[in-house]
C-alpha cells in the first residue's frame, strides 16, 4: 500500500507539473484575439501594470462621469482621476455617496456639505479649494473667485464664497462652475478665459437660476455644456428647476442620461457647442 500510495503522489505530483508548465505558455493577444501558445507576445498578464489595460481610456482622451449634484469624476489617460465637488446623502439628496471612490485631487467649491464631502473619496487626495493656481500631478489648477446664493435648502449657509475651477486635461479646458450664484463680472470671465467643457448649476435657488445660467453659458461660449445640480427623482428639493428646464427649446442637445459616463478628445469637440445631459448612477 505504501509502494501505491508514493508511486501515485509522484505521478499526481508530475502531472501537476506538467500542466503548470503548459500553462505557463499561453498567452493571449489583446489586439488580435489571438496568441494562445505562442510565448512572448505579451510579458505580463497583470493588467494593473500593462499600459493598455491600465485604464481603459486612450492618449488623449478622458472620460467624464456624473455622479449627481455637482460632484464628477473626470479621469485622463495617465490614470489621472479628478473629483469635483463631492456631496453627503440625506433624505432629499438620494444621489448615493461616492463610497471612497478614489482620486489624486478632489476640487472643493465652497463650504456646504452638497459641495465638500470629502470624507466620502479614497485614496490619499490632494484638497484643491483656493483661488490661487497650483499644479498637481502635473495638471494646473486655477480658482476664480466668485459668489454662491443663501442655501436654505441645502445649509442653510448664507451668501458666500464660491471658487469656480479650471484645470487643462489631455488639452480640454474644463471649467467647473460650483455653486456659482451670479452671472460673471468682465474681470471673472477674463480670468476663467476659453473653456471647452463647462459644468454649470441650473437648478436655482442655491445657484444659478436656468435663465442666468443660460446667459454665463453664453459669457463662456463653451463647445460642451454639462448641466448639473438640479432637482430630479434623486434630488427631490421641489424649489429646484430641472435640468429639462434648462434643456427647453435648446439646439444640439445629446441626451445621455441613460449613461453616467462620456469620453472626449480634443480633436473631436464640436464646433457648435452642445449641450449633453448625463445620467448618473442608481
Amino acid at each position: 500500500m505504501d509502494g501505491k500510495n508514493s508511486r501515485r503522489s509522484f505521478l499526481k505530483g508530475l502531472l501537476s507539473v506538467s500542466v503548470f508548465s503548459a500553462a505557463s505558455g499561453l498567452t493571449f493577444n489583446r489586439k488580435t484575439g489571438a496568441g494562445f501558445g505562442e510565448p512572448g507576445l505579451i510579458k505580463k498578464a497583470d493588467a494593473m501594470n500593462n499600459p493598455e489595460y491600465a485604464t481603459g481610456i486612450s492618449d488623449h482622451e478622458i472620460k467624464i462621469e456624473y455622479f449627481g449634484m455637482s460632484c464628477f469624476l473626470i479621469t485622463t489617460g495617465n490614470g489621472t482621476r479628478i473629483i469635483t465637488d463631492p456631496f453627503c446623502s440625506d433624505k432629499q439628496v438620494l444621489h448615493p455617496e461616492l463610497r471612497k471612490e478614489p482620486a489624486d485631487v478632489v476640487t472643493v467649491s465652497c463650504g456646504n456639505y452638497a459641495h465638500c464631502y470629502v470624507y466620502a473619496v479614497g485614496g490619499m487626495p490632494y484638497i484643491y479649494r483656493i483661488a490661487e493656481p497650483k499644479e498637481i500631478k502635473s495638471t494646473r489648477f486655477r480658482g476664480i473667485a466668485t459668489r454662491h446664493l443663501e442655501m436654505k435648502d441645502i445649509g442653510p449657509t448664507r451668501p458666500g464664497e464660491n471658487i469656480v475651477m479650471c484645470f487643462e486635461v489631455e488639452g480640454i479646458k474644463v471649467c467647473h462652475l460650483g455653486a456659482l450664484g451670479h452671472k460673471l463680472s468682465n474681470e471673472q470671465r477674463k480670468q476663467i478665459g476659453k473653456v471647452d467643457i463647462l459644468m454649470v448649476p441650473v437648478g436655482g435657488v442655491s445657484a444659478l437660476p436656468v435663465a442666468e445660467a443660460n446667459e454665463v453659458c453664453s459669457q463662456l461660449d463653451p463647445k460642451v455644456i454639462i448641466p448639473m445640480h438640479y432637482r430630479s427623482d434623486r434630488c427631490t428639493y421641489s424649489s429646484w428647476a430641472t435640468v429639462d428646464e434648462f434643456l427647453k427649446d435648446k439646439k444640439n442637445v445629446i441626451n445621455s442620461r441613460g449613461l453616467p459616463e462620456r469620453y472626449f478628445r480634443l480633436a473631436d469637440l464640436p464646433a457648435e457647442t452642445q449641450i449633453i445631459a448625463l445620467g448618473y448612477p442608481s
